[in-house]
Protein backbone atom coordinates (compact mmCIF):
# COMPACT_ATOMS: atom_id res chain seq x y z
CA UNK A 1 0.00 0.00 0.00
CA UNK A 2 3.35 2.79 -0.12
CA UNK A 3 3.64 2.68 1.57
CA UNK A 4 0.85 0.92 3.00
CA UNK A 5 0.13 2.39 6.40
CA UNK A 6 2.25 -0.05 8.34
CA UNK A 7 4.40 -1.37 5.57
CA UNK A 8 6.77 0.02 2.95
CA UNK A 9 7.13 3.76 2.54
CA UNK A 10 5.31 3.63 -0.76
CA UNK A 11 3.60 0.54 -1.89
CA UNK A 12 3.03 2.22 -5.23
CA UNK A 13 6.70 1.48 -5.80
CA UNK A 14 5.80 -2.20 -5.95
CA UNK A 15 4.06 -1.71 -9.27
CA UNK A 16 5.76 -0.44 -12.40
CA UNK A 17 5.50 3.33 -12.73
CA UNK A 18 2.53 4.92 -14.44
CA UNK A 19 4.19 5.25 -17.83
CA UNK A 20 4.25 1.48 -18.41
CA UNK A 21 0.45 1.21 -18.29
CA UNK A 22 -1.10 1.64 -21.76
CA UNK A 23 -4.80 0.80 -21.44
CA UNK A 24 -7.75 2.29 -19.61
CA UNK A 25 -9.11 0.13 -16.80
CA UNK A 26 -10.58 -0.04 -13.33
CA UNK A 27 -8.60 -2.11 -10.83
CA UNK A 28 -9.51 -3.51 -7.42
CA UNK A 29 -6.70 -4.79 -5.18
CA UNK A 30 -6.82 -6.50 -1.81
CA UNK A 31 -3.84 -7.58 0.24
CA UNK A 32 -2.20 -8.21 3.56
CA UNK A 33 0.98 -6.71 4.99
CA UNK A 34 2.86 -7.71 8.15
CA UNK A 35 5.89 -6.03 9.70
CA UNK A 36 7.78 -6.02 12.97
CA UNK A 37 10.37 -3.67 14.42
CA UNK A 38 11.52 -1.91 17.58
CA UNK A 39 11.51 1.64 16.10
CA UNK A 40 14.27 2.61 18.52
CA UNK A 41 12.40 1.30 21.59
CA UNK A 42 13.07 -1.69 23.86
CA UNK A 43 10.02 -3.68 22.72
CA UNK A 44 9.02 -4.67 19.19
CA UNK A 45 5.83 -3.44 17.57
CA UNK A 46 3.94 -5.77 15.22
CA UNK A 47 1.79 -4.28 12.46
CA UNK A 48 -0.80 -6.11 10.39
CA UNK A 49 -2.51 -4.16 7.62
CA UNK A 50 -5.29 -5.36 5.32
CA UNK A 51 -5.70 -2.74 2.59
CA UNK A 52 -8.28 -2.54 -0.19
CA UNK A 53 -7.46 -0.23 -3.11
CA UNK A 54 -9.58 0.97 -6.03
CA UNK A 55 -7.76 2.48 -9.04
CA UNK A 56 -9.11 4.13 -12.18
CA UNK A 57 -6.68 4.44 -15.10
CA UNK A 58 -7.55 6.75 -17.99
CA UNK A 59 -4.85 7.52 -20.52
CA UNK A 60 -1.87 9.05 -18.73
CA UNK A 61 -3.85 9.75 -15.55
CA UNK A 62 -4.93 7.55 -12.66
CA UNK A 63 -6.58 8.03 -9.29
CA UNK A 64 -6.39 5.58 -6.37
CA UNK A 65 -8.21 5.24 -3.07
CA UNK A 66 -6.84 2.93 -0.35
CA UNK A 67 -8.80 1.92 2.75
CA UNK A 68 -6.79 -0.13 5.29
CA UNK A 69 -7.73 -2.12 8.36
CA UNK A 70 -4.97 -2.17 11.00
CA UNK A 71 -4.05 -4.44 13.89
CA UNK A 72 -1.17 -3.30 16.08
CA UNK A 73 0.54 -4.86 19.10
CA UNK A 74 3.31 -2.97 20.86
CA UNK A 75 4.14 0.18 22.84
CA UNK A 76 1.22 2.60 22.94
CA UNK A 77 3.37 5.51 21.75
CA UNK A 78 4.29 4.07 18.32
CA UNK A 79 2.12 5.31 15.43
CA UNK A 80 1.57 3.20 12.27
CA UNK A 81 3.40 4.61 9.28
CA UNK A 82 5.41 7.11 11.32
CA UNK A 83 7.16 5.05 13.99
CA UNK A 84 6.90 8.18 16.10
CA UNK A 85 6.48 8.77 19.80
CA UNK A 86 3.25 10.34 21.06
CA UNK A 87 5.09 12.46 23.60
CA UNK A 88 3.25 11.06 26.62
CA UNK A 89 4.15 8.66 29.41
CA UNK A 90 2.78 5.54 27.73
CA UNK A 91 6.06 4.41 26.20
CA UNK A 92 6.30 1.33 28.43
CA UNK A 93 2.62 0.44 28.07
CA UNK A 94 2.06 -2.49 25.68
CA UNK A 95 -1.30 -2.54 23.97
CA UNK A 96 -3.17 -4.35 21.23
CA UNK A 97 -5.41 -2.16 19.15
CA UNK A 98 -7.19 -2.46 15.82
CA UNK A 99 -9.52 -0.56 13.56
CA UNK A 100 -9.78 1.49 10.39
CA UNK A 101 -6.57 3.17 9.29
CA UNK A 102 -6.14 6.46 7.49
CA UNK A 103 -7.72 6.55 4.03
CA UNK A 104 -5.28 7.53 1.25
CA UNK A 105 -6.38 9.28 -1.96
CA UNK A 106 -3.70 9.65 -4.64
CA UNK A 107 -3.58 10.85 -8.24
CA UNK A 108 -0.76 10.47 -10.79
CA UNK A 109 -0.20 12.06 -14.20
CA UNK A 110 2.54 10.78 -16.52
CA UNK A 111 4.35 13.11 -18.89
CA UNK A 112 6.15 11.57 -21.88
CA UNK A 113 9.56 13.25 -22.19
CA UNK A 114 10.52 10.88 -25.02
CA UNK A 115 9.57 7.41 -26.25
CA UNK A 116 11.54 5.88 -23.38
CA UNK A 117 11.63 8.62 -20.73
CA UNK A 118 8.68 9.57 -18.54
CA UNK A 119 8.05 11.88 -15.62
CA UNK A 120 5.24 11.07 -13.18
CA UNK A 121 3.71 13.73 -10.95
CA UNK A 122 1.78 12.43 -7.92
CA UNK A 123 -0.37 14.16 -5.34
CA UNK A 124 -1.52 12.26 -2.29
CA UNK A 125 -3.85 13.13 0.59
CA UNK A 126 -4.03 11.19 3.86
CA UNK A 127 -7.45 11.56 5.44
CA UNK A 128 -7.59 11.25 9.27
CA UNK A 129 -9.96 8.30 9.56
CA UNK A 130 -7.77 6.33 12.00
CA UNK A 131 -8.41 6.59 15.74
CA UNK A 132 -5.95 8.73 17.68
CA UNK A 133 -7.21 7.28 20.97
CA UNK A 134 -6.09 3.83 19.81
CA UNK A 135 -2.78 5.26 18.50
CA UNK A 136 -3.66 4.18 14.96
CA UNK A 137 -3.03 7.61 13.44
CA UNK A 138 -2.09 11.22 14.11
CA UNK A 139 -5.56 12.63 13.39
CA UNK A 140 -4.20 15.05 10.77
CA UNK A 141 -4.78 15.60 7.07
CA UNK A 142 -1.40 15.26 5.34
CA UNK A 143 -0.52 16.12 1.73
CA UNK A 144 2.34 14.61 -0.27
CA UNK A 145 3.69 15.94 -3.59
CA UNK A 146 6.14 13.73 -5.47
CA UNK A 147 7.89 13.51 -8.82
CA UNK A 148 9.38 10.39 -10.39
CA UNK A 149 11.63 10.13 -13.43
CA UNK A 150 11.52 6.80 -15.29
CA UNK A 151 13.90 5.59 -17.99
CA UNK A 152 13.01 2.47 -19.99
CA UNK A 153 15.73 0.26 -21.46
CA UNK A 154 13.81 -2.44 -23.33
CA UNK A 155 12.50 -4.87 -20.71
CA UNK A 156 14.37 -3.10 -17.91
CA UNK A 157 13.53 0.28 -16.41
CA UNK A 158 14.96 2.47 -13.66
CA UNK A 159 13.38 5.29 -11.68
CA UNK A 160 14.36 7.99 -9.20
CA UNK A 161 11.84 9.95 -7.14
CA UNK A 162 11.61 12.68 -4.57
CA UNK A 163 9.01 14.77 -2.84
CA UNK A 164 7.73 16.59 0.18
CA UNK A 165 5.08 15.59 2.70
CA UNK A 166 3.20 18.41 4.37
CA UNK A 167 1.85 17.19 7.70
CA UNK A 168 -1.21 18.77 9.24
CA UNK A 169 -1.14 20.55 12.59
CA UNK A 170 -1.98 18.69 15.80
CA UNK A 171 -2.35 19.63 19.46
CA UNK A 172 -1.01 16.20 20.46
CA UNK A 173 1.84 15.67 18.00
CA UNK A 174 4.70 18.04 17.15
CA UNK A 175 4.48 17.09 13.48
CA UNK A 176 6.95 18.53 11.00
CA UNK A 177 7.00 18.55 7.19
CA UNK A 178 9.36 15.94 5.77
CA UNK A 179 11.37 15.18 2.63
CA UNK A 180 11.23 11.80 0.92
CA UNK A 181 13.29 10.16 -1.81
CA UNK A 182 13.82 6.81 -3.46
CA UNK A 183 14.90 4.81 -6.47
CA UNK A 184 13.89 1.58 -8.15
CA UNK A 185 14.82 -0.91 -10.85
CA UNK A 186 12.33 -3.17 -12.65
CA UNK A 187 12.65 -6.07 -15.09
CA UNK A 188 9.84 -7.57 -17.16
CA UNK A 189 10.41 -11.26 -17.93
CA UNK A 190 7.41 -12.43 -19.92
CA UNK A 191 4.43 -12.32 -17.55
CA UNK A 192 6.67 -11.76 -14.52
CA UNK A 193 7.87 -8.39 -13.26
CA UNK A 194 10.70 -8.16 -10.73
CA UNK A 195 11.26 -5.00 -8.73
CA UNK A 196 13.86 -3.66 -6.31
CA UNK A 197 13.16 -0.37 -4.51
CA UNK A 198 14.86 1.85 -1.96
CA UNK A 199 12.89 4.50 -0.05
CA UNK A 200 13.94 7.11 2.52
CA UNK A 201 11.93 9.66 4.51
CA UNK A 202 12.52 12.11 7.34
CA UNK A 203 10.96 11.33 10.71
CA UNK A 204 7.59 13.07 11.06
CA UNK A 205 8.18 13.93 14.73
CA UNK A 206 11.23 15.38 16.49
CA UNK A 207 11.39 12.11 18.44
CA UNK A 208 10.92 9.90 15.35
CA UNK A 209 14.02 8.59 13.54
CA UNK A 210 14.26 8.67 9.75
CA UNK A 211 12.88 5.81 7.68
CA UNK A 212 15.06 3.84 5.25
CA UNK A 213 13.86 0.65 3.57
CA UNK A 214 14.73 -1.80 0.79
CA UNK A 215 11.91 -3.75 -0.89
CA UNK A 216 12.01 -6.63 -3.34
CA UNK A 217 8.87 -7.58 -5.24
CA UNK A 218 7.52 -10.05 -7.78
CA UNK A 219 4.35 -9.48 -9.80
CA UNK A 220 2.87 -12.33 -11.84
CA UNK A 221 0.37 -11.65 -14.62
CA UNK A 222 -2.06 -14.57 -14.65
CA UNK A 223 -4.33 -13.08 -17.32
CA UNK A 224 -5.13 -9.69 -18.82
CA UNK A 225 -7.35 -9.04 -15.81
CA UNK A 226 -5.66 -10.85 -12.91
CA UNK A 227 -2.30 -10.29 -11.24
CA UNK A 228 -0.66 -11.56 -8.05
CA UNK A 229 2.06 -9.67 -6.23
CA UNK A 230 4.36 -10.60 -3.38
CA UNK A 231 7.05 -8.54 -1.69
CA UNK A 232 9.43 -8.45 1.25
CA UNK A 233 11.29 -5.55 2.83
CA UNK A 234 13.79 -4.70 5.52
CA UNK A 235 14.60 -1.50 7.35
CA UNK A 236 17.98 0.19 7.45
CA UNK A 237 17.12 2.73 10.15
CA UNK A 238 15.31 2.83 13.51
CA UNK A 239 12.29 4.52 11.95
CA UNK A 240 11.61 1.48 9.74
CA UNK A 241 10.46 -2.04 10.60
CA UNK A 242 13.20 -4.63 10.96
CA UNK A 243 11.43 -6.97 8.56
CA UNK A 244 8.15 -7.20 6.74
CA UNK A 245 6.33 -8.51 3.73
CA UNK A 246 2.99 -9.05 2.13
CA UNK A 247 0.95 -10.02 -0.88
CA UNK A 248 -1.95 -8.67 -2.86
CA UNK A 249 -4.28 -9.75 -5.63
CA UNK A 250 -5.19 -7.26 -8.34
CA UNK A 251 -8.17 -7.58 -10.69
CA UNK A 252 -8.74 -5.27 -13.64
CA UNK A 253 -12.04 -4.55 -15.31
CA UNK A 254 -12.11 -3.31 -18.91
CA UNK A 255 -9.17 -5.33 -20.19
Amino acid sequence: MKRMIAGPLALSALALPQAVAAQDYVQIAAGVDYSSGDYGEDVDTDFLAIPVTAKVQSGDFNIRVTIPYLDVTGPADVIPGDGGVRGNNNAAEISSRSGLGDVIVAATYSLGVSDSTFFDVTGKVKLPTASTEKALGTGTTDITLQGELLQVFGNVSAAVRGGRRFNGSSDEFALQDVWLAGAGAYAVLGDTTLGLDYDWRDGSLPTAPNRSEVTGSLTQKLSDALRLQGYAYTGLADGSPDIGGGAQILYRFGQ
